[in-house]
């Protein structure tokens, strides 16, 4: 399984990203390898499972740092082509080049070896580019119910009132927060902010006020 992003700017110049849905690595990188923000222990998240002494890098920061060290370049252009490809099908849309940017980090990250983004590696293995907030929060709750369905087939309660996703946003929105501070302080673009921060204030919208939006597609099953 792969994902393909193709960025056609207005000026001519071209972008392209191959994104494997897996991308096993070692624990242990040549730290000469990579920026010094990807190391675990710079801005590591509170929540973080993994120790320092296991794992050299963070395995985000591992898979983004080629995307994020790229945004400056994407962002000179305001709008962009932009073509996804994957395995069974390709999407196109003109849009600003920020959307394809969060489309893309988000599904990077939730590819990611990240314990605590693991629960979304499988509608990151369905991934749907360009998605709106109501497709999102259809997929995300969807995807959850499956879940607790998989767990109520091995003999235990499933959660239909959400509150072990409440709890998953709790976590991510630390992860989101921490990892925006990491940007910061190893880069020097405002513009890697700007869409990382954008991707993370979706997620935090989600995390508020979940019975809301739910409320708002109620009438597709009445």
């Amino acid at each position: 399984m792969y994902i393909e992003y193709t960025f056609k700017m207005d000026d001519g110049k071209v972008l392209h990203y191959h994104v494997d849905f897996e991308r096993p690595r070692d624990k242990l990188l040549d730290p000469n390898s990579y920026p010094n923000w990807t190391q675990m222990d710079f801005h590591q998240c509170p929540n973080c499972p993994l120790s320092s002494s296991e794992y050299s890098h963070c395995p985000v920061a591992i898979d983004a740092h080629e995307i994020v060290s790229g945004f400056n370049e994407v962002l000179s252009c305001k709008a962009a082509d932009i073509h996804v490809k994957t395995p069974e099908r390709e999407y196109r849309k003109y849009t600003d080049a920020q959307t394809g940017l969060r489309a893309l980090i988000g599904y990077v990250m939730a590819s990611s070896e990240c314990p605590t983004l693991s629960t979304m590696r499988g509608m990151a293995y369905y991934h749907l580019p360009f998605a709106s907030l109501d497709e999102t929060v259809f997929r995300i709750t969807s995807s959850y119910l499956l879940n607790q369905y998989y767990h109520y087939k091995k003999g235990s309660a499933p959660d239909l009132e959400f509150e072990g996703l409440k709890q998953r946003f709790e976590e991510i929105q630390i992860l989101n927060s921490s990892f925006l501070e990491r940007i910061r302080a190893g880069c020097e673009a405002d513009s890697n902010l700007n869409v990382l921060a954008t991707l993370f204030t979706i997620s935090s919208m989600l995390s508020l006020s979940l019975e809301r939006h739910l409320k708002e597609i109620e009438y597709l099953f009445d």
